[in-house]
């Protein structure tokens, strides 16, 4: 069954909110309050509990106070909970990156803490109510006191693990380490699934039909096993022209096809529909919004107000390990589903060219850190590791060369201190070993500077 793109929103919109999970509890522990509520005084319970008195409340003015006490606890505890994640989401966008916000909401281990301590409340609150004269005497709800009792003690052992999780998941490490985790399980996870022989078999698609934007967005992909079906089910070949991230405008070409469809409505209705758009950057969805979530984070460490030029200096390096992954991927990407044959792949997908993952995310780092010696000195070396790795592909090759003159450029106008001027250059002298044993007839060098 084809899902549609709105309700595929709204499923993306539904799961990451802080209140999904929380939600799932609060409705499981209040089934769990009304089905003790309908048993506490049956007959086994009443049984159970003159078998082990010293488990349950026997006096109604103790269970009510347990209760009350319960029930006021947990509710301070849930306040001063949220009010953390708050500071926590505050502090996460004024000195990493507001990127990293949806990462940091979808927490599940957060979203579980809070969906107890809200559940907890819940319960305790039913069970306060079920409170009623049994045979002319009140008794007390021992079974849900001693329930609610054991749900607040698992409260307080959550809440020494959220303070530990949420102090813990605003440190720059952390979050660079797992950003960069995630993204490099993305990059061998493609790199792993894709054939050479097979991406090389890409389709010319110059002379194909455009299919145009539905809608104004950021376009991050496509449902593939739907796609694939529909377009098995009309014997078409699809190319996706745009990579995750591209912002379209209403009527855009976005997809070429190898047959004219244009007179079909309802199957490039249906084609469309398979389109992903949406705002927030998720790392599940592709590897390019972790790198620029990674950069993001380097370029705020080197803003004045931070100034934390060795959290600029990790991201950089992260970088370049992830752009040397990502040289083992094919430009043009592809999916086997629903394809008649298995080397015959119906639909083909972009993905962001080194290049383009130079300019967006090294250009902002090279351009805030170009009067600092450190990052410029940071960046050549990993070009420099990346030059080392790379294959015969000309054109990454040619890309990462007119970065690395990019920032002999911007050292050339702004370091003027002969002691750091000296350090890039021997850093260049680095980059031109690499580039002899490779073949390639570069060499760097600053200038020599005038003496005033």
């Amino acid at each position: 069954m084809r899902t549609p793109r709105k309700l595929a929103a709204h499923y993306r919109a539904i799961v990451s909110s802080i209140g999904f999970y929380p939600a799932i509890i609060i409705t499981l522990l209040l089934c769990l309050a009304m089905l003790l509520a309908s048993i506490e005084y049956h007959e086994l319970v009443m049984a159970l509990k003159s078998q082990w008195p010293m488990l349950f409340v026997a006096d109604l003015d103790t269970a009510k106070t347990v209760l009350n006490i319960l029930a006021g606890g947990l509710i301070s505890l849930t306040v001063f909970s949220f009010s953390m994640v708050m500071v926590v989401l505050n502090n996460a966008s004024s000195t990493l990156s507001p990127r990293v916000l949806p990462g940091l909401i979808t927490m599940k281990s957060h979203q579980y803490v809070l969906g107890v301590y809200l559940g907890s409340i819940v319960f305790t609150l039913v069970t306060l109510m079920n409170i009623h004269a049994e045979n002319g005497d009140t008794q007390p709800p021992s079974l849900g006191t001693f329930i609610a009792l054991m749900l607040g003690l698992y409260a307080l052992a959550l809440f020494v693990f959220f303070i530990h999780s949420i102090s813990r998941s605003i440190q720059v490490d952390n979050v660079l380490n797992t950003l960069f985790s995630q993204t490099q399980q993305q990059l061998q996870a493609i790199a792993q699934a894709q054939q050479p022989d097979i991406a090389k078999k890409r389709p010319d698609y110059t002379q194909w039909y455009h299919i145009k934007s539905p809608q104004a967005g950021y376009f991050k992909g496509v449902h593939t096993q739907q796609l694939s079906k529909i377009l098995a089910q009309h014997d078409l070949e699809l190319v996706v022209e745009i990579e995750p991230g591209f912002f379209c405008v209403e009527g855009f070409p976005y997809l070429a096809v190898n047959k004219d469809i244009s007179d079909d409505s309802e199957l490039c209705e249906q084609i469309c529909k398979c389109s992903v758009f949406y705002i927030e950057e998720y790392i599940g969805d592709h590897y390019s919004y972790g790198i620029r979530q990674i950069a993001e984070i380097a370029i705020k460490a080197l803003s004045p107000g931070i100034n934390d030029p060795g959290t600029a200096v990790k991201a950089v390096d992260m970088l370049s390990i992830l752009i040397i992954t990502r040289l083992r991927i094919a430009d043009h990407n592809y999916t086997l589903a629903h394809s008649e044959e298995e080397a015959a792949p119906r639909l083909w997908f972009y993905e962001p060219s080194i290049a383009t993952l130079l300019e967006d995310n090294f250009d902002p780092i090279r351009h805030y850190g170009r009067e600092d010696t450190t990052i410029l000195v940071n960046l050549l070396e990993a070009l420099k590791n990346i030059l080392f790795v790379c294959d015969g592909n000309k054109a990454y090759v040619d890309a990462l060369y007119r970065y690395v003159q990019a920032t002999v450029f911007d050292a050339e106008h702004n370091i003027t201190n002969p002691y750091e001027r000296k350090r890039i250059n021997e850093m260049l002298e680095r980059v031109n070993e690499v580039a002899k044993r490779r073949g390639d007839d570069v060499h760097l060098a600053l200038s020599p500077q005038q003496q005033s």
